[in-house]
C-alpha cells in the first residue's frame, strides 16, 4: 500500500474532517443537550443494552503478546475535545521515540507503543459520527496517517460520553476491526483482555454508566480467567472511572464493581491486579499502596479541559468502608497520593481565573441577560400603572417596591421557583441535604441582582421618548445583567470550591487546555512493568500543514515556538509482577 493522499489545504475536502475549539460546557445548548442525553441514556440504557448484544459477536481474543520478550503500551484517556490540545497529544503518542526526562534529571528512552489504550471518552461532547470524526479521529489520523510495517494495535473502554448514543458510533470505529490512520483496531467487542509478556495481563472492562458488569462480559473474563489466567500472574486493570477515588469520596457504592470482579474472578485463580488505571477525571493522580507495590493511576489528560488536583483524598482504604461492611473478610490495603499534576499548589492558583467565564462562554451571558430581563420586565409590569410611562415609573421607582410586586407577578413568580429547582439540582455536595440551603442562597443572590439591574438601569438611563427608553433599557439590562449573572456564578464557584462544591464546573467552563497527560508502559524482559507518566504543561495553538511528505508523515507540524515539550511527571514506577519480588 502506498499510503493514503497527503491533504493540500486545511479545507474540509481535503483534511477529511474540520478542526473543532474546545467545549463550550456552559453554552445554553450544551447544558440542555448535556442534561437531556443524561436523561434518555439513562432510560433507553436501562432497557437496552448494548453489552447483552455483543455476546453474539465473534470474540478472538483473548489477543496474545506473550510470546514477545518485552512490550510498549502507551494509555491515553479523555481525548476527542478541541483540535490544539488533543493534536498536541496525539502528535507525540505518534513519535516513535521519546526521551522524557524529569525537569532536574536524565532523559529515559521509550518508543511508541506497540499497542495504544484508550481509556474511556474517546469524544465529547455526544459520541456523533462528526463529533468523532471531527473531534478524535481526524487528529489522530493527521498525527499518525501510515505505519508501513509493524503497525501499532489499538483497543478502546468506552466512557460515559461514548455510550450516549447507546455505543453505536464506538461499535463502528473500535469494534469492526479497521484502521485509525497508522494504528489497527483488534477489538470486536466494548472490553477486551490482552496478554502480554512474563504472565502479564491487560484487561479493559466496560461498565456502562457505572453499573454493573452484564452477564455476556462476566462470562467473557471467567472464561479467561479458568483457562488462561495462572497463579501469580500481574494485572492490569482499565476501567473508564476512579472508582477508588470515587467510593473513598461522595460514592460509596462506585467500587463495587471493580470489586466484585477482583473478588469473584482474579483472586480465586492466584492472580492480582498490580496496576489500575482509568480516565474520567482530567488529570493525572497517583495512589501507591502503604507497605506494598500496587499502583492506582487516574491519566485523563488526553486533550479534555484540566480538573482540578487541590481536593484530592491524602489516603485511600481499598475496598472502601461501604464495600468492608458486605464483605468483612475482605482483604484491605491502604494507599497513599505521591502524586498529582498539576500539584496542588498550581491546581489553586486556576482558581481565581472562574471569573473569565462571561468571555469564555459568551452565550452563557447571552442566556443570563435574556433570563435576567425576562424576569425584571415581569416585575416592572407588576409594578407600572395602567397608564403610567416607562420615563414616569423609572423617576418614582425604589428597590422596596419591585419587591413587595414580586408576589403579584405570577410569571415572576413561576420565574423565581424554577431558578430555586435549578440551583438546587446545579448544587454538589457531599452531603445531600446541604443542596437546599447552600442552591437557595445563590438563586436569591440571583433575584436580589435581578431586582438591583432593573432599579439601577431605570434610575441611570436619560429621559427618552417611552419606546427609545424601552429599547435602552431592555439593552441595558440584557448587557448589565448577563454580566453580573454570570459573575454571580463565577461567585458561586469561586466561594464553594473552598467546602468541595462544583469544583468539576469550577474547572469546566474555564476550558484550560494545558497539562495534559498519558501513559507509556514497558513491560521488560525481567518481568517488571515500567510506568513513565508524561506530562505536557503548554498545548500547541499553532500548527502549520505540511502538504509534502512521507505517507506517514504527520500532516501538521507545530512552529517551532510552540512545539510541544513532554517531560516526565515524575520519575518511572516499577512495578514488579508479584508482591514479594
Amino acid at each position: 500500500m502506498a499510503g493514503p493522499a497527503r491533504p493540500k489545504s486545511a479545507n474540509l475536502e481535503d483534511l477529511g474532517f474540520t478542526p473543532q475549539p474546545m467545549v463550550r460546557w456552559f453554552d445554553p445548548r450544551e447544558l440542555t443537550g448535556t442534561a437531556l442525553r443524561v436523561l434518555l441514556s439513562g432510560v433507553f440504557g436501562t432497557y437496552s443494552d448494548k453489552r447483552e448484544l455483543q455476546a453474539g459477536l465473534v470474540q478472538t481474543e483473548p489477543l496474545d503478546y506473550s510470546d514477545r520478550p518485552e512490550l510498549w503500551i502507551d494509555y491515553v484517556a479523555d481525548l476527542g475535545d478541541g483540535f490544539d490540545s488533543t493534536m498536541t497529544v496525539a502528535s507525540v503518542l505518534a513519535e516513535e521515540k521519546l526521551d522524557p526526562g524529569l525537569p532536574r534529571g536524565n532523559a529515559f528512552p521509550t518508543r511508541r507503543g506497540d499497542v495504544l489504550i484508550m481509556g474511556g471518552d474517546q469524544v465529547y461532547p455526544t459520541a456523533t459520527k462528526e463529533q468523532y470524526e471531527n473531534r478524535m479521529i481526524g487528529p489522530y489520523k493527521a498525527a499518525l496517517p501510515y505505519t508501513e510495517s509493524d503497525h501499532p494495535e489499538l483497543y478502546a473502554i468506552p466512557g460515559n460520553h461514548d455510550w450516549y448514543d447507546g455505543l453505536t458510533s464506538f461499535m463502528r470505529i473500535f469494534c469492526q476491526r479497521s484502521w485509525l490512520g497508522g494504528w489497527r483496531t483488534r477489538q470486536s467487542r466494548s472490553y477486551f483482555a490482552l496478554q502480554l509478556p512474563q504472565r502479564w495481563w491487560l484487561w479493559g472492562i466496560d461498565v456502562q454508566f457505572d453499573s454493573y458488569i452484564d452477564t455476556a462480559q462476566l462470562e467473557y473474563f471467567q472464561q479467561i480467567a479458568a483457562t488462561r489466567v495462572q497463579e501469580g500472574d500481574g494485572i492490569i486493570l482499565c476501567s473508564a472511572e476512579p472508582s477508588w477515588v470515587d467510593a473513598n469520596d461522595d460514592e460509596p457504592d462506585a467500587y463495587h464493581t471493580l470489586d466484585y470482579l477482583e473478588r469473584t474472578v482474579i483472586l480465586p485463580r492466584g492472580a492480582e491486579v498490580r496496576l489500575s488505571l482509568a480516565g474520567d477525571t482530567h488529570h493525572y493522580a497517583r495512589y501507591a499502596e502503604v507497605d506494598g507495590s500496587r499502583q492506582k493511576i487516574t491519566a485523563g489528560g488526553g486533550g479534555a479541559y484540566l480538573a482540578a488536583t487541590h481536593h484530592l483524598p491524602a489516603k485511600l482504604q481499598i475496598p472502601p468502608p461501604e464495600t468492608v461492611k458486605r464483605h468483612p473478610d475482605a482483604d484491605v490495603a491502604h494507599y497513599q497520593l505521591s502524586t498529582s499534576y498539576p500539584n496542588p499548589h498550581v491546581s489553586k492558583s486556576l482558581v481565581p481565573g472562574v471569573f473569565t467565564l462571561p468571555w469564555k462562554n459568551p452565550t452563557f451571558w447571552a442566556l443570563l441577560g435574556f433570563l435576567y430581563l425576562l424576569f425584571g420586565w415581569t416585575v416592572l409590569s407588576a409594578v407600572r400603572g395602567n397608564r403610567e410611562g416607562l420615563v414616569d415609573l423609572a423617576r418614582r421607582l425604589a428597590f422596596p417596591d419591585l419587591l413587595v410586586a414580586l408576589p403579584r407577578s405570577p410569571v415572576a413568580l413561576l420565574l423565581t421557583t424554577g431558578l430555586f429547582f435549578a440551583l438546587f439540582s446545579f448544587t454538589k455536595s457531599h452531603v445531600r441535604w446541604k443542596r437546599f440551603p447552600i442552591g437557595g442562597v445563590h438563586a436569591t443572590c440571583h433575584v436580589l441582582g435581578i431586582l438591583a439591574v432593573v432599579r439601577l438601569t431605570a434610575g441611570v438611563l436619560p429621559e427618552l421618548p417611552d419606546v427609545l427608553y424601552g429599547f435602552a433599557f431592555v439593552a441595558s439590562v440584557s448587557v448589565v445583567g448577563g454580566l453580573l449573572g454570570s459573575w454571580l456564578v463565577a461567585l458561586y464557584l469561586f466561594i464553594t470550591d473552598l467546602f468541595h462544591c462544583n469544583t468539576n464546573e469550577l474547572f469546566s467552563c474555564q476550558r484550560i487546555e494545558n497539562h495534559k497527560n498519558f501513559l507509556r508502559m514497558h513491560v521488560d524482559e525481567s518481568g517488571t512493568l515500567t510506568v513513565y507518566p508524561i506530562g505536557i504543561q503548554r498545548v500547541c495553538r499553532s500548527w502549520k500543514l505540511k502538504p509534502e511528505g512521507r505517507p506517514g508523515d504527520p500532516w501538521f507540524e507545530p512552529e517551532p515556538s510552540a512545539a510541544p515539550r513532554p517531560q516526565l511527571i515524575e520519575a518511572p514506577i516499577r512495578i514488579p509482577r508479584l508482591a514479594n519480588q
